[in-house]
């Protein structure tokens, strides 16, 4: 059926062209499918070439750009008899096809047709475009709203979740709080660990730095030996008591300590420390 009608109309063309034709080598007329159409729809273009026997075959060349519109298409071509007929689709998307008032008809570029003669001149017609007609999508009532309509939402649409998020906001609160008070619990237990280990270390430390002297006093003079004797004599007090007294007993002797005596006295603590 679309090749009977287009049959059809370039008989039709043929027939209103034809006594144009027969005063000038090629005659031409642009139109379109639909004259009136929306903001953005695809308008079908076409030019119509008639010609004489004058014209050499293959020489008609059509140039149909009609700006401001954007063709969004490669030309198509057909001939029937001496009917040379070119189609392009095109769209409207400028700002020439919007106006305040709600349509426009913009101003297209005219189609320009040539074609060389079999006696060598070439011939030239400039082809004005019927009125277009450029409906806007929007009404003045849709301008008038505070929130005018769309017909269709960019908005995402609302997430769904699993687990409700102020739910695991709670849970992640109530884990940080029992990871916080965790951590402070481990840092308390080891300062009172450092705390112990380190009033320990003290007094050992202590003793080994008075059995030191304690070794070193029985090479010398029996104060020395007997000073030696009373600092281990309270290093000993909290730690052993009976170690304590013999050496409170040989610190407060009335005879000088001898050395063998102290020397006796280092080995009994360090025999009790070592156990």
């Amino acid at each position: 059926m679309g090749a009977v009608k287009r049959v059809l109309l370039v008989v039709v063309l043929a027939g209103v062209l034809a006594p144009a034709a027969a005063a000038a080598p090629l005659t031409a007329r642009a139109g379109f499918d639909d004259a009136t159409v929306q903001f953005g729809d695809l308008i079908h273009t076409r030019v119509s070439v008639v010609l004489d026997g004058s014209v050499r075959a293959g020489s008609v060349r059509v140039v149909d750009d009609p700006a401001p519109l954007s063709t969004v298409s490669l030309p198509r071509t057909s001939r029937v008899g001496g009917v040379i007929e070119v189609t392009r689709d095109a769209i409207c998307l400028t700002s020439a096809c919007v106006s305040d008032t709600g349509s426009t008809t913009p101003k297209l570029a005219p189609a320009l047709v040539s074609a060389q003669l079999k006696n060598g001149r070439t011939v030239q017609v400039a082809v004005r475009w019927p009125q277009l007609t450029v409906r806007g999508r929007v009404t003045g009532g849709d301008l008038s709203r505070s929130q005018p309509p769309f017909r269709a939402s960019l908005l995402p649409r609302a997430p769904t979740y699993r687990t409700a998020p102020s739910t695991v906001a709670w849970l992640l609160d109530a884990a940080a709080i029992v990871l916080g008070l965790f951590a402070a619990t481990l840092v308390l237990v080891q300062v009172r660990r450092w705390m112990r280990g380190r009033v320990r270390a003290a007094p050992a430390n202590a003793l080994e730095r008075a059995l030191r002297l304690a070794r070193e006093a029985e090479g010398r003079s029996p104060p020395d030996r007997r000073r030696a004797a009373g600092l281990l004599a309270r290093l000993l007090g909290e730690r052993d008591a009976s170690l304590a007294g013999t050496a409170s007993d040989l610190a407060w002797a009335e005879r000088h300590p001898e050395p063998e005596a102290l020397e006796a006295l280092v080995g009994e603590v360090e025999r009790a420390e070592a156990k």
